[in-house]
């Protein structure tokens, strides 16, 4: 299973959303890879599973970085089924990145949680360090 988010949809999500300049957001789609023949991004595995994904754009900070991998996966979220398989990889993908922020002491910003308190009811967790 490929997992793709639609361009403009990422694209407004960095660009709107976590305020990427457009050279950030060429920077963080340089991690992922182009569908052929379709207005989609999809995740790279072989790159999401290097040791230093958050390393390895020369063009991003860490902070950037992640907040790239925070918005690819809110697309998954905003475009998949409720109750989906893919709803839960992303909501799980969403909270480890949160974890993953914690351990390089970047604070996110108020959207990112007030994002997770709005769709609180289907992950029934209203803060991402209280889940369990």
């Amino acid at each position: 299973m490929i997992i793709t988010v639609p361009v403009s949809d990422l694209y407004t999500t960095l660009r709107g959303d976590l305020n990427f300049k457009l050279f950030e957001v060429e920077a963080f789609t340089q991690l992922l890879d182009e569908q052929p023949q379709t207005d989609c991004f999809a995740l790279n595995g072989e790159r999401v599973l290097a040791a230093n994904l958050i390393e390895q754009s020369k063009h991003l900070s860490k902070h950037k970085t992640i907040l790239g991998w925070f918005g690819f996966w809110m697309c998954v979220f905003n475009s998949s089924e409720p109750s989906s398989h893919l709803e839960h990889q992303a909501l799980g993908a969403i909270r480890g990145l949160f974890f993953a922020a914690a351990a390089y002491d970047l604070i996110l910003p108020q959207y990112l949680t007030a994002w997770w308190h709005e769709t609180a009811l289907i992950h029934r967790c209203n803060k991402l360090e209280m889940c369990a």
